[in-house]
């Protein structure tokens, strides 16, 4: 791997757990830009908001984002990433951008309460209004769009890896499928 692989998607869609698998199978450093900021402001994301507001949040995000060398890394964003447009720009211009693309229902099974997690939301703001207005920004962004329905993150993560190989098309159904003991994949089904 010689480029740089940053996961953008809804918060909840997997990015922080995939990430992780990517970066131990390709050997390279795992980075989590929320955790980058958390660490910079010295608090949890929920409170930065809380305490400072949204603007300065996406500000600090902003900073994490740009504070990015262009290394062999796998990057999980925030969910709010693609909000910070110099950021972004950024980040296309020196990695390959994944889409982790998740359909709202599981979004909310997966996420719980968005305001405890640390989503950035506008006052009056519900999870589907986050979604209906991030979905066109991420798909943007995206070098490669994966639907991740109901997979498990490894499974995931090795259809990413062969797609970004060239041996899998992005376009592949709805993602990667479950493999079973019985067609040589590594997974059970549960």
């Amino acid at each position: 791997m010689d480029k740089m692989i940053v996961l953008i998607g809804m918060p909840g869609c997997g990015k922080t757990t995939i990430g992780r698998i990517m970066a131990k199978e390709l050997g390279v450093p795992f980075i989590d830009t929320d955790n980058l900021i958390a660490e910079a402001e010295g608090m949890p994301l929920s409170q930065i908001q809380q305490k400072k507001g949204m603007k300065y949040f996406l500000s600090a995000e902003e900073q994490a984002l740009l504070s990015l060398d262009d290394t062999p890394k796998v990057v999980a964003t925030g969910g709010s990433a693609i909000l910070c447009p110099y950021g972004m720009m950024y980040l296309t211009s020196i990695a390959t951008v994944v889409y982790l693309e998740v359909d709202l229902h599981m979004l909310r099974l997966r996420m719980g309460d968005p305001k405890k997690r640390g989503v950035v939301l506008a006052p009056n703001q519900t999870i589907t209004g986050v979604y209906k207005e991030r979905r066109p920004l991420y798909m943007r962004y995206a070098d490669v769009r994966i639907r991740t329905r109901n997979t498990r993150p490894r499974s995931t993560a090795m259809y990413i890896l062969d797609v970004l190989n060239g041996k899998k098309k992005e376009t592949d159904g709805d993602g990667p499928k479950e493999r079973t003991a019985t067609d040589g994949g590594e997974e059970k089904n549960r």
